[in-house]
Parts: C-alpha cells; sequence; structure tokens
C-alpha cells in the first residue's frame, strides 16, 4: 500500500502547508489589479472580492512570501484574448507578463471548480515563475504545483489518477508536458498525471520540496540538478519510482470504492435483478399454459355426446330450441 499511503499523506502535507503559512510573516499576499468591460464588471468584483488568504497556500509550496501584483484581466468571449485559449479553457496565465486571462462566460470543468478555483489555479503559475527566477519550470511540476494550491483534493482527482495511470502509456513527464498541447482528453490526462507525480514528490520529500527546487531554480540550476539538488535523488530515478509504485491492487482501489462506481453498480444490480424477476415471470407462464392445455387433452367428454358435437355449454343450451316450439318475436 506505499502509493496509497503516500497519496494519503500527499493530501496532509499539501493541506496542512497553508496553515504553516498562515503562521509565517506574510509581507503581503498578492494584490489582484483587475480589468474589465463594463458588461462583465460583476465578474470583475467577484474576483476583487477574493480572500487575500486563499492564496497562502500557493506562497507556501513557492515559498514567495512577498509575490507582488498580479494582472487579472477578464475577457469577453469571442476577444482577441480568449481566441488565443482553447475552447474549454476558462483562464490561462501569462506568468512573464505577471497577468492572468480570465474568461468567466465559460462553465468551469475538471480540474477547477467555480471563479475562485481558476483564479487561485492560475495566480500560483505566476508565482511559481516568479520563484523559479523566470527560468523555465516543466509544465507538469508547474500544473502540480498550481492544482495543490488551487483547491483541497477531492474524490475525483483520485479517480482520474487512476484512470489515467490505467488507461495509457507508461509516459517519460517530459511527453507529458507535451500531452497539454492536444485536445481535452489529453490535456486531462496531463492534468491528472502531473497531479499525481507531484503529489508523490511532496508525500517523499516533504511540503517544503516545491520552494527548495523553485530556489536553486532561481540561483540558476536548471530543473533537474536543482531537483537532484533539493533531495539527493535523480529525476529520473524518482519518475521511475512513481510508475513502479502505481501496483494493479492501487490503481484500482480509488474506482472500485468510488461514488460514482457504488451507484453503476446499484444500477447494474437492478437492472439484473429486473431481467431475472421477468425471466421467472416467463418462466411460470409458460408452465400454467402447458399445464392447463394438458389438463383440456386429458378431460373425457360428456356421455352420449358425439364426439364431433363441439364444445356445448349450459349457455348453448339454452339456446337450442326445442321441437314445436314457437319463434321468438324481436
Amino acid at each position: 500500500m506505499e502509493a496509497l499511503t503516500a497519496r494519503i499523506a500527499a493530501r496532509f502535507l499539501i493541506g496542512t502547508a497553508a496553515l504553516l503559512g498562515a503562521a509565517v510573516a506574510v509581507s503581503a499576499p498578492p494584490r489582484l489589479v483587475v480589468e474589465s468591460p463594463a458588461p462583465l464588471a460583476a465578474y470583475a468584483r467577484e474576483v476583487e472580492r477574493l480572500d487575500p488568504l486563499a492564496f497562502l497556500p500557493a506562497m507556501e509550496l513557492t515559498g514567495l512570501f512577498e509575490p507582488g501584483d498580479v494582472r487579472v484581466v477578464v475577457a469577453a468571449e469571442g476577444s482577441a484574448l480568449a481566441r488565443r485559449a482553447p475552447s474549454w479553457a476558462v483562464a490561462y496565465a501569462v506568468p512573464a507578463e505577471g497577468t492572468v486571462v480570465l474568461i468567466p462566460t465559460r462553465t468551469p470543468a475538471w480540474p477547477d471548480d467555480g471563479l475562485p478555483d481558476v483564479v487561485r489555479h492560475e495566480v500560483a503559475h505566476v508565482l511559481t515563475f516568479r520563484a523559479a527566477g523566470g527560468r523555465h519550470v516543466p509544465r507538469w511540476f508547474d500544473e502540480g504545483l498550481a492544482m495543490a494550491a488551487g483547491r483541497p483534493r477531492v474524490l475525483e482527482d483520485d479517480l482520474r489518477e487512476a484512470l489515467a495511470i490505467l488507461t495509457g502509456p507508461r509516459l517519460r513527464f517530459a511527453d507529458v508536458d507535451g500531452l497539454f498541447g492536444g485536445g481535452r482528453s489529453d490535456a486531462n490526462r496531463a492534468y491528472a498525471l502531473s497531479s499525481a507525480f507531484f503529489g508523490d514528490l511532496v508525500a517523499r520529500h516533504g511540503s517544503a520540496l516545491p520552494k527548495r527546487v523553485l530556489r536553486r531554480m532561481a540561483e540558476g540550476e536548471p530543473f533537474e540538478e536543482a531537483f537532484r539538488s533539493a533531495t539527493g535523488v535523480p529525476f529520473r530515478d524518482e519518475s521511475a519510482g512513481f510508475w513502479r509504485s502505481r501496483r494493479s491492487v492501487e490503481r484500482w482501489l480509488p474506482i472500485v470504492t468510488s461514488t460514482a462506481a457504488v451507484w453503476t453498480a446499484i444500477v447494474l444490480l437492478t437492472l439484473w435483478a429486473v431481467r431475472v424477476a421477468r425471466g421467472r415471470k416467463r418462466a411460470r407462464l409458460a408452465e400454467w399454459e402447458a399445464a392447463e392445455r394438458t389438463a383440456l387433452q386429458e378431460q373425457p367428454l360428456e356421455p352420449g355426446l358425439p364426439k364431433d358435437a363441439g364444445d356445448v355449454d349450459a349457455e348453448g343450451d339454452e339456446d337450442r330450441k326445442e321441437p314445436g316450439e314457437p319463434p321468438l318475436v324481436h
């Protein structure tokens, strides 16, 4: 159960990172400078009302306690800024410009759930860029950190991670970055793998790992060298260990214990029970019909009735006219 234990530990460590960060003397959370066209002013006000403390997890994970200002541009659907993003993307960050572009009329989807999650996720990208001194951070690491900082983990995360591991090849993490440029399904798999690997790394090396790596990158080390300096382990060994740790039982456990799996099982069992009940009813009806045919075949004819006289009942006897009886008048 090593991998499962690691995931549980990752939840605890990432979750408590915000609590630890609250105890740190923070100069100031990032100040959001929001710009919006007049028709979208309500969305701008919602962004401005976000609690600054909501950004503490990103500050703690990146080690950036004086993050500075972040520009948030609320863009209308169809605008030049909105067209830069895939149709399914609700927002994107331009970290080098310290800018987040928000397209609020689109519907948020996993890995985010609502406008506050989206904003926290994208602001985390800006903070990661700044903490690394503007140097290139692998996309999977960047997204894994942003997902951890954006919102608490939920059961759907476990389910998607398990499916991403089960339903595709074992990719090098350099190849995971390439999936983000594909369609929605490829991007979802990339998000899930990034979250899973980032969570495993935090579970193995502690919640301070991300900021240690980013600090060494800011000092001039490339990512893999910074990773080895921060952990004492070559990055390729960690990525290989991640795939080895995903044993089959642990891969399936989040799926078979999920709410969706339970309800699917209930529906399937109900359909099976209905089918069995109908089959039994048909069998009983067939038995009754066979028994009735047998009884009719074995029933003796009335004495003195010719074999070809047919089936005459009491009502038939009443309709038979007696000789000499006068005709009825209607």
